[in-house]
């Protein structure tokens, strides 16, 4: 039988591991050449594929939720304990991400208002559970996989269209922090956050949309078979992509700068299909539209079946498969290569070793570093999925990670404190006891603690033997009279 005409029900869904793997993949290549390559030398067609991940991810969100909440005679699985357990511990490790630290000094003497704040950040993680849980809230409400499908639908159309109103100046500011970020994100208080449900709870809605799409024609069964082969699926999938592509890219622009300026109480207002916004909104919005969604969305399905077309004509091979493993451990690699790019090689220590300050690196210094990063991270996934065959073990290993953490964060912190209380020049948040720390020092305070004076700031760089590059010491020089101008 042809792989076309092959109507064996489905039991896991290929293409979306392998979305979901490339997703985790080129996510930690945006953080690394985010960080280390000059400015300037990113293309826009990086920038553009760079764009892709988080929707990506999210979208591979909701199209598992679809498969993994109803079974295939139509009922729920529960909720409690085993799904609301992990949509808590991935919500555990989204604030923990934005947390002043994991230490008890980073939540005391290394603690300022800002940091405290940042904690609401709402990031992609965020983004994920709060759309999972609304939609996880409407399957419980329907109770059936074909109208959840058709609503699914309705919200990924619906969200993008609010979604450019609510990003107009002034709205939600001043609402209590932990749910300012899930209306826009517009900066208040110094908090901006990334990932808003308006307009990304779209995207894992979409993603829900397929998901029951997928349900409908390849997991659940008539008679013993599915409806379609996985190859008619992975082609209408293919098509649908297409024609959200076309239609997005083509309707975008127009969608947002088609319509006509009108003067309203000496404010300039463009009229278009979305609203009416200020020249200043109209940047703002660009990517919450629903051209700019549906191209996105398209752009990836179109990518989603070509890999799922590689996936089924293949040769097997009986060594690990790393792209499954970055799916399967997501949340493992986001968090390593995250903590291991900007908690351990950003540290001032290390950058003062290898001199890999932010934007510091060429193409070939980044390429490099970034591919190590990948593959360390990769490696490490893959290794987690060996010890998951031996529960006793992962267990064991899971507790002795929790006792380290518990000693790290009584522990940890207190050098960082140290260092500063010395080198108070060098510290670039404004902790409470810099001004003390310049007394000891015979220095002058300063409103914040933070020094105005780049000379003060190299000379005790160079006591400290601190290596700084000269794009570094530009970046440093315009920071520290940034200060001082912003008062």
């Amino acid at each position: 039988m042809s792989l076309w005409n092959d109507l064996t029900p489905s039991k896991r869904c290929d293409w979306i591991d392998q979305l979901r793997g490339w997703a985790v993949i080129v996510m930690i290549e945006v953080h690394a050449v985010n960080v280390w390559l000059q400015p300037g030398l990113r293309p826009d067609w990086l920038n553009y594929l760079n764009g892709l991940v988080a929707p990506s991810f999210t979208m591979a969100a909701g199209y598992s939720l679809v498969i993994s909440t109803f079974k295939t005679d139509g009922t729920l699985r529960p909720f409690w304990p085993d799904t609301a357990r992990r949509l808590g511990f991935i919500l555990l490790c989204a604030y923990a991400l934005h947390a002043p630290g994991i230490t008890f000094a980073d939540w005391t003497v290394l603690n300022t208002v800002q940091k405290a704040r940042e904690l609401f950040k709402l990031d992609v993680l965020q983004c994920i559970v709060f759309s999972l849980l609304i939609l996880q809230f409407l399957a419980r409400l329907v109770r059936n996989p074909r109208i959840f499908t058709g609503l699914a639908l309705a919200i990924a159309i619906l969200v993008p269209l609010v979604s450019p109103f609510l990003w107009a100046t002034g709205v939600a500011d001043g609402l209590w922090l932990p749910l300012r970020g899930l209306f826009n994100g517009n900066p208040d208080r110094g908090v901006q956050a990334l990932f808003p449900l308006f307009p990304w709870l779209a995207f894992p809605a979409f993603g829900a949309f397929l998901g029951g799409l997928y349900r409908h024609l390849r997991v659940e069964p008539i008679e013993g078979k599915a409806r379609w082969s996985e190859p008619r699926f992975l082609a209408g999938l293919a098509v649908i992509g297409v024609l959200l592509l076309a239609w997005g890219s083509s309707t975008q622009q127009a969608w947002l700068w088609g319509g006509r300026w009108v003067e309203q109480n000496g404010v300039w207002m463009m009229h278009n299909t979305a609203g009416a916004f200020t020249y200043s909104e109209l940047g703002g919005i660009a990517n919450t539209t629903l051209p700019s969604v549906a191209s996105r969305a398209g752009f990836i399905l179109v990518g989603g079946s070509l890999m799922g077309a590689v996936e089924l004509v293949r040769p097997r091979w009986n060594l690990p498969n790393p792209i499954k493993a970055a799916s399967a451990e997501s949340l493992l690699l986001y968090m390593l290569h995250l903590n291991l790019i900007f908690s351990l090689m950003l540290a001032p220590a290390v950058i003062g070793f290898t001199g890999w300050g932010w934007g510091s690196l060429g193409w070939t210094g980044t390429l490099l570093l970034t591919a190590a990063i990948i593959g360390l991270n990769l490696g490490a996934g893959i290794a987690w999925q060996k010890v998951r065959q031996t529960p006793d073990l992962m267990r064991g290993l899971q507790r002795k990670g929790v006792a380290v953490l518990g000693v790290w964060f009584v522990l940890g912190g207190w050098w960082t404190f140290r260092h500063y209380l010395r080198s108070p020049e060098l510290a670039k948040e404004p902790y409470r006891f810099l001004n003390a720390a310049r007394a000891r020092k015979g220095l002058p305070p300063t409103p914040d603690g933070l020094c105005r004076d780049p000379g003060e700031y190299f000379r005790e760089a160079e006591r400290r033997k601190l290596r700084i590059s000269e794009g570094a010491r530009a970046d440093i020089t315009r920071q520290i009279l940034g200060r001082g101008e912003s008062r």
